[in-house]
């Protein structure tokens, strides 16, 4: 995605989206997220280990072309048609009569 994703918290009131007002701009730049904590006692060790945890690391799983099972609130076979389109790891087209293509869980 081109834009960037803000998240916003507060106690427990937090928000976040995507903002077309603030944009990756130069060709290949290193993009990179930052998380801010205020607070008191915190265990800074245990948040870094956490969120580095959480970071992609390998190639996908699924290549373009895989049949996967989508979940669409049921399951149902489909076909990745894309990698990280509008922000999300996998596109899959249903093997439905309309094709339908998304962006769903895949098992």
């Amino acid at each position: 995605m081109d834009e960037k994703f803000i998240f916003q918290g507060v106690g427990m009131i937090f928000n976040g989206g995507f903002d077309d007002t603030r944009k990756w701009t130069i060709p290949d730049e290193e993009r990179e997220s930052r998380f801010v904590f205020i607070g008191k006692n915190l265990d800074h060790e245990l948040l870094r280990e956490g969120f580095m945890a959480c970071r992609v690391s390998e190639e996908l799983r699924f290549s373009t072309g895989t049949i996967v099972e989508a979940n669409v609130g049921s399951f149902q076979m489909g076909k990745v048609v894309n990698h990280w389109d509008e922000g999300n790891a996998y596109r899959i087209e249903l093997d439905n009569d309309e094709k339908t293509n998304g962006k769903y869980s895949i098992v």
